[in-house]
């Protein structure tokens, strides 16, 4: 595999990664966003469940963040 390879994958899970990390506001349906406005004795399950969910997701994003950048810095300094 050569340099060049290795930084371009590193740029792809770099991508990949901040679609991941925007999920939560690009995704967003209208029938979450509604069921996330809804409130009902001043608690939302549905809420706390998408907000996991997110957290979750862009906790993966950010671990790809840092696997995208380190690729990227391996790539350049064995250049």
């Amino acid at each position: 595999m050569s340099v060049n390879s290795i930084i371009i994958i590193g740029l792809g899970f770099n991508l990949i990664a901040s679609v991941l990390i925007a999920y939560g506001r690009i995704f967003r349906s209208k029938r979450t966003i509604r069921k996330e406005s809804e409130t009902g004795e001043s608690y939302n399950v549905h809420e706390e469940k998408h907000r996991l969910i997110e957290t979750r997701i862009a906790q993966a994003g950010a671990l790809l963040l840092v696997v995208g950048f380190t690729l990227q810095v391996i790539g350049n300094v064995f250049d």
